[in-house]
């Protein structure tokens, strides 16, 4: 959620951390401080607000060649500059940041207070910031101490330590939230996304759970919390130096909805096999004969991806034949799951974080069950906790507001559907109709993407509405409901997504004359359906916008607008049809002047429960 830089090195160490957190913006916060370390001591900088009014405050910066920096969005404590990152002991020797929730907090901050310590802050992280600097008063070192705190904390942790008494290293430990470090020529990184690492160098090691890292400007030295030495691996950064640049585009989000062909065309990269028609996936190999005892699929996520889930666990009934739903991560981790050994569970997170979907995934695994995971982040925690899994390949998706990572995530339940369905009753001939299907997919976007100036004039007529009502039928109702959740994001608007079979149990009372309608009706099963829910509708006095056929007359003659659909396999229309919600959603936002990029009260990644 937070955002996280820290360097050790030769360079102006506040110069490396304000530009780090520059590029972690996109997860959102509420205020950002700074940290350096230099012969003199510590040296603090925080406010509330974005960057611009910490660098306005401190136009100078900040001595050293060490610092650590942090991004908060406020969990413990409201927005104030006392509760901003980063924080220190109470003798201001130890300072830190930290990215996640302490649970036992409570229980470790009354022990301090009886111990005499005076709280500055309504914060978790001070806590933990006294913690570690009793454990150094104690003649501990800096990385021994960490180790210590982190042995005591309950919850999730992701944290960055320097000491003013030590100003050629820091000290990162992870638990539950995720860490990177960087290796660069005369310095070092940390980062709680490579994305902020990539004009630095284009090497990292990925802290796993548990690990506690000593980081110098020339190396790192990892350790369990037994003390026990860890050898890591170094990974390649994949992510390009411009890839958090807008280009030509005034919003990240818009950015991402262009990018959508691209995106797509990575995703499927040698993964479609037209001769047999099917789709190969890497992740599934080791596991394939496994794979052909599954009697049931249970997709798992939260938010944007929930709805990529409920996608395909629709396509997974329909086409392959399988028994599939879709859960909420946050519900299925609590619920007590009924795990079972013929059931394969699929994980999906765009930033692979997900704390709810995490937790789902681990109460599988502890209870036998065979996890797949679908992300967009190598290296993250959902792809190194999964048995098997695949990668979306979408590339950075920067605005909080997730679009081309929910097509992208869609595509992959696609896939994954196409491979089951062939092991099972789909045709070869069925196969590479639905393959052909796939491969056009990119050309069709782009045409869905001429439509923009259309659902821009639709934005700026409705942009007043007080409610707005997306419907559809089949594997299009989640994409109703990722219709409104976009428009709810960042237009603040108040909508609903639903099945057109829903309406006439409650939610039609909300229709009335004039009523914005979003209608997804593709030419295929639910079709015939999806018009008599249109006709409810106009009854009411709905005005209602299709996404339909361009060749769909009867369509065309009761709703009063229609963006066209080009020809395509009835299996991609979830894919086509969210872009023309993706773009009404950003223009309503933009027609009232809200901050696109970053909605209140939300983050990219949400990493705390």
């Amino acid at each position: 959620m937070c955002g996280i830089m820290g360097y050790v090195g030769r360079e102006v160490a506040w110069d490396v951390v304000v530009s780090g957190l520059r590029r972690l913006e996109y997860r959102g916060y509420d205020s950002a401080g700074v940290v350096t370390v230099s012969e003199k001591g510590l040296h603090l900088a925080r406010r509330v607000g974005h960057l611009a009014a910490l660098q306005e405050a401190f136009p100078a910066g900040l001595p050293g060649k060490v610092g650590i920096g942090h991004t908060r969005w406020a969990t413990h404590g409201g927005v104030t500059e006392e509760n901003c990152h980063p924080h220190a002991d109470l003798r201001d020797r130890i300072a830190i940041v930290h990215n996640g929730i302490i649970d036992n907090v409570e229980a470790l901050r009354a022990e301090l207070v009886a111990a005499g310590a005076k709280f500055r802050s309504e914060t978790d992280t001070e806590v933990l910031a006294e913690l570690i600097g009793r454990g150094v008063d104690k003649g501990l070192s800096l990385r021994d101490a960490v180790v210590g705190a982190m042995k005591r904390v309950e919850g999730t942790a992701g944290l960055v330590a320097v000491d003013k008494k030590d100003a050629e290293r820091l000290v990162v430990a992870r638990i539950g939230s995720p860490v990177v470090i960087g290796l660069g020529e005369g310095g070092s990184y940390v980062a709680s996304d490579a994305l902020a690492l990539r004009p630095y160098t284009d090497r990292m090691v990925v802290l796993d759970e548990g690990e506690v890292a000593e980081i110098t400007a020339t190396g790192i030295k990892t350790v369990d919390l037994e003390q026990r030495s860890r050898e890591k691996r170094i990974e390649k950064i994949l992510h390009q130096a411009d890839d958090a640049d807008l280009g030509d585009f005034p919003h990240f989000m818009l950015k991402e909805i262009h990018e959508q062909p691209a995106a797509l065309d990575r995703s499927m990269r040698g993964r479609l096999d037209a001769v047999v028609g099917s789709a190969r996936l890497g992740g599934l190999q080791q596991h394939e004969q496994r794979l052909f005892d599954i009697r049931q699929v249970v997709f798992f996520a939260c938010g944007t991806s929930l709805y990529s889930a409920q996608v395909g666990a629709y396509l997974m009934s329909r086409y392959a034949r399988v028994p599939a739903q879709a859960e909420d991560a946050a519900e299925l981790a609590v619920k007590n799951p009924i795990v079972d050994r013929h059931t394969l569970y699929i994980g999906i997170s765009q930033s692979g974080e997900t704390a709810d979907t995490l937790s789902a995934l681990r109460e599988i695994k502890l209870r036998g069950g065979l996890v797949a995971g679908i992300t967009n982040v190598v290296g993250s925690s959902l792809s190194r906790e999964t048995d098997l899994g695949t990668y979306v390949h979408a590339g950075p998706e920067i605005s909080v507001c997730s679009t081309k990572a929910f097509t992208a995530q869609v595509l992959a339940t696609e896939l994954l559907a196409l491979r089951f369905a062939r092991t099972r009753d789909l045709s070869a001939t069925d196969g590479r109709a639905w393959v052909a299907g796939l491969e056009a997919l990119s050309g069709q976007m782009r045409l869905m993407l001429e439509h923009a100036e259309t659902c821009k004039k639709l934005a700026l007529r409705f942009a007043d509405a007080r409610f707005t009502l997306f419907v559809g039928r089949g594997a299009n109702v989640p994409v109703a409901a990722e219709g409104a959740l976009k428009l709810k994001e960042i237009a603040y608007v108040p909508a609903e997504g639903l099945s057109g079979a829903a309406m006439k149990h409650g939610p039609l009372a909300l229709i009335d004359h004039g009523s914005p309608v979003w209608a997804l009706v593709p030419p295929d099963e639910t079709r015939e359906r999806m018009l008599g829910n249109l006709r409810e509708l106009k009854a009411r006095g709905a005005i209602i916008m299709a996404v339909a056929a361009a060749d769909d007359a009867e369509t065309k003659s009761i709703v009063d607008y229609v963006i066209p659909l080009p020809p395509h396999h009835p299996a991609v229309s979830p894919i086509l049809n969210a872009v023309p919600l993706q773009l009404y959603a950003y223009h309503v936002a933009l027609a009232k002047g809200y901050n696109i990029d970053k909605p209140r009260n939300l983050a990219k990644s949400v990493t705390v429960m």
